[in-house]
Order: structure tokens, then sequence, then C-alpha cells
């Protein structure tokens, strides 16, 4: 150690703290580059564990310290389009013996907004769920080396692993169309740019939207199912709906039946993201599968990679998703 000290032209403390990672430690990046170049170079291997080795620079798996931050100020994660995805993460941190903490992003905003950290210990890595405030990504940077993101707004210098939400959407308006469906009823969520990309594609593709089922239901069950009913009270029933997301396809299914119509009889549906419930809804409903658990995995595995080699690039992937065909559909009846 004291060779690579004089050689770095640093003191035999500050080598220490860089082999050990010491979470307190502030010094210039380049410094930090400069030891551990010189470790790998002579090979060095330190007495705990041979924690450095000639390939990278690992820490024990005691040591490592995962996190991920819950979705858009819920309380708890109730969204089910997320069930898989924390399941995918806890599966492969398990499965290779780390521990991981949850947070939820309101306790997080607290604890921003008082000044005091998430955690006695930094984080190695935090995983982020859902759009994030620029305030709040600022905070936890500081509470973690590194930072990745699942689903929302990607983050400068963070790995993020995703679908491409702007374009899923246009599998469930190419099968409709297909079933001879020129006329959409659409149920969109609260993403504004996910739904103005949604009306640049069915314009592109030849295909309208039925302006008197067009209607935001905030991603939930219960507004979608509310909606509508007083749609079909009112007498407008359209030959297919396409949702956003699966609840919402469920909730305008349920609002269906309620009102004495069937469904793909009276009315076709699609929905978005394939939870587990779409596959026993009153009627099996087609959807656009997101591999969710995969994404999980995924996220997990390059947030390992990461903290364990000290990989300096952010890495970008997108998970491609497939339409699910179930009963909710049926091809269009044309009339002579």
């Amino acid at each position: 150690m004291k060779d690579i000290a004089q050689a770095c032209g640093v003191s035999v403390a500050l080598v220490s703290r860089i082999i050990n990672d010491d979470p307190t430690l502030r010094c210039r990046q380049e410094t930090r580059d400069r030891v551990l170049k010189k470790i790998e170079d002579t090979f060095y291997i330190p007495d705990h564990n041979a924690r450095v080795l000639a390939n990278g620079f690992r820490k024990s798996k005691k040591d490592v310290r995962i996190g991920y931050v819950s979705y858009k100020g819920a309380s708890k994660i109730t969204n089910p389009y997320f069930d898989k995805i924390i399941e995918g993460i806890t599966t492969i941190l398990a499965e290779q013996e780390y521990s991981v903490s949850s947070f939820y992003i309101d306790d997080v905003v607290s604890a921003c907004q008082r000044r005091e950290p998430l955690s006695e210990k930094i984080f190695d890595g935090l995983i982020l769920f859902g759009s994030v405030p620029s305030k709040i990504v600022s905070y936890l940077h500081d509470q973690a080396r590194y930072l990745s993101s699942v689903y929302g707004a990607e983050i400068p210098g963070a790995d993020f692993v995703g679908s491409d939400i702007f374009m899923t959407m246009n599998y469930a308006v190419d099968y409709a169309k297909k079933l001879g469906y020129d006329k959409l009823g659409l149920i969109l969520g609260n993403d504004k740019k996910r739904e103005e990309a949604l009306m640049r594609y069915i314009g592109s593709v030849g295909v309208t939207v039925d302006s008197d089922f067009c209607f935001a239901a905030g991603n939930d069950y219960a507004s979608a199912y509310e909606q509508t009913m007083q749609k079909l009270r009112a007498g407008i029933l359209p030959e297919i709906i396409c949702a956003m997301n699966d609840e919402m396809a469920i909730g305008a299914m349920d609002a269906v039946f309620e009102c004495g119509y069937s469904v793909p009889e009276d009315v076709s549906i699609i929905g978005h993201d394939d939870i587990a419930r779409s596959s026993y809804s009153r009627v099996p409903l087609t959807t656009v599968r997101i591999f969710k658990k995969e994404i999980g995995r995924l996220v997990s595995d390059l947030l390992l990679e990461r903290i364990n080699y000290r990989r300096k690039f952010a890495v970008r992937v997108m998970v491609p998703c497939e339409l699910i065909q179930r009963k909710s559909t049926r091809k269009k009846e044309t009339t002579l």
C-alpha cells in the first residue's frame, strides 16, 4: 500500500480509504481513478477478502447497500404494474445474497425538505420508479453512489431499463385496425406526452378517435368504471375501447356488464401492461404485455455490475413488448 501511495503522490491513509470505499471520503475523481488504476496495474490484493480483483473492484456483499424508491407519492406500492418489477429486483438480489431496502417517495421528499440523510450510511445504489422531481433526484445523488431508473423519466448519468411507453400503445392500435375497427374509444391516463404520441400515431395509420368516448381516467379502476358508466347511460357505446392500462380497461369492462352489455359481443376492449388480474377478469383481457419482471432483473444486474466494477457510463436498455390476444376482442362484423 505504501508503494502505491508513493507512486500516486498521496498518503497511505488516502489509499486505504479508497480501497475500503469509505463513504465519507471526498477527493477528486481523477485522484481516485489514478489510485485505482495503480492498484489494478500492480495487481494489489488487500487482505480483507481480496476485495480488489484484477478485473474490477468488488465490495463484500454484506457491505453493499441497495434500495429502491417507490412511485409518485404513494404511501405504499399499490400499482400492480410495479409489483412484478419489484419481484424481479428482489429475486436477483436474493439469489446473489444481497439485501435491499425500500423507501416511499413521500418519505424521501420529507427527508429532503428536512435536509436529513436518507440513512446513516450512503447507499451504493438506488433504483427509482416513475418520474421523480429534479430536486429529489439531486438529493438522491447525494444519498447513493449510483442511481438507476425504471419506467419513468430517464435520469442523466443513471442506468435506465424499461419499455418505450410512447410506442407500446401502438400495438393496441395496430391490433384494433387489424380486427377491422377504424374508430377507437380511448381511456387515457395522466401522461400528456404519452397521450400526444398516441394521438399522432393514430392519425398516421388512418384510424380516428371516437370523440364521444375519449377521456382521462387518472390511471385507476374506479375513475374508468364511473366515467364509462356515465357514457353508457348516455347511450354512448363505442365498437372498441383501448385503455392505457389494464386497471382502467377492467374498470370499463365491469361498467359494460353492469349496463347490460357484453364483451366482446357489444364492445371489444384492449388493455395495456398484462397485470395478473387481466387474465382472470370477467372476460380475459386482450392486452399489451410489458415484461416487468425482466425489467426488474435487468436493472438489478446492471446496478450490481456498476457497483462492483465501477462502470463510469450509464446504460439504456429498452425491453420489447408483445400483444396478448385473449377473449375481450373479436373481429368487427361487416354488413353487406
